[in-house]
């Protein structure tokens, strides 16, 4: 078993957990901050543990408010995109399940 613990000072993103198949990043996003439209070749969970983000479905065309009880849930190569509305942290975990 293995304790991770996180950085809530880092400056945007840190890895917490890389293997082959799996990928467990800590994202802090300041209010007003927006990572660009992006995808990976990933199935991945996002998972909002502080704040509030707008998350942006590009195929979809639309936009969702995600707060800590929300969850995400993207197919590999789904574009996307975050906006934080208030001081954010989110944990993304992405993981090729094939």
């Amino acid at each position: 078993m293995e304790f991770i613990k996180t950085n809530p000072n880092i400056d945007l993103y840190e890895n917490v957990v890389e293997t082959a198949s799996q990928v467990v990043t800590h994202l802090v996003i300041p209010r007003g901050k927006e990572i660009a439209e992006h995808h990976a070749p990933y199935d991945v969970i996002v998972v909002p543990i502080k704040g509030a983000v707008i998350f942006g479905d590009v195929a979809g065309n639309r936009e969702e408010k995600l707060v800590p009880g929300d969850l995400v849930k993207m197919k590999p190569n789904e574009h996307h995109y975050l906006k934080a509305v208030k001081d954010a942290e989110v944990i993304v975990i992405k993981s090729k399940l094939a």
